[in-house]
């Protein structure tokens, strides 16, 4: 299936705390791109978009485009397309492209303020995620690791 991210949610979680996280979500786009690495809306264009939730790709003009990130998908106008035992889950492949650092960064934002409520899986281990976890601290200083979730689907 190739490199792939994957998380689920409960619907009740905290609309706070996901505010507190989308504060985040905007530094680590400023951050990111900082670094050089070109983030643009969801398909690969324009802007990247946090506002009520979180969308943004890769460059499409330079083919450092994947999936799409997006969450939640209520949020921003979409339907939640998926879901597991009433769950909305979601996933995102990035190909290890280089956006993908952007994508690990805010899921992690995401697991430290909605905690229990999201749970994250991926196809990389935590020496994938070392650089987003670094980058998570040095922005915000959080005390936070990844710990990949083998049950992103709970009661499955």
């Amino acid at each position: 299936m190739g490199y792939t991210h994957y998380w689920s949610y409960d619907r009740d979680f905290d609309r706070r705390a996901l505010g507190l996280a989308l504060l985040d979500a905007r530094e680590i786009v400023k951050a990111v791109q900082a670094r050089g690495i070109s983030l643009r809306g969801g398909l690969g264009e324009g802007e990247p978009m946090v506002g009520e939730g979180i969308c943004f790709n890769g460059n499409a003009s330079r083919e450092e485009d994947h999936e799409t990130f997006l969450f939640p998908m209520s949020t921003v106008g979409e339907e939640e397309s998926m879901e597991i035992n009433g769950q909305p889950w979601d996933f995102c492949k990035t190909a290890e492209k280089p956006y993908d650092l952007a994508v690990c960064a805010v899921l992690l934002v995401l697991k430290h303020h909605l905690g229990s409520k999201l749970r994250v899986g991926s196809d990389g281990d935590s020496g994938d995620w070392q650089q987003a976890v670094d980058l998570v601290k040095k922005l915000f200083g959080y005390d936070i690791e990844f710990v990949r979730e083998d049950t992103v689907f709970v009661n499955a």
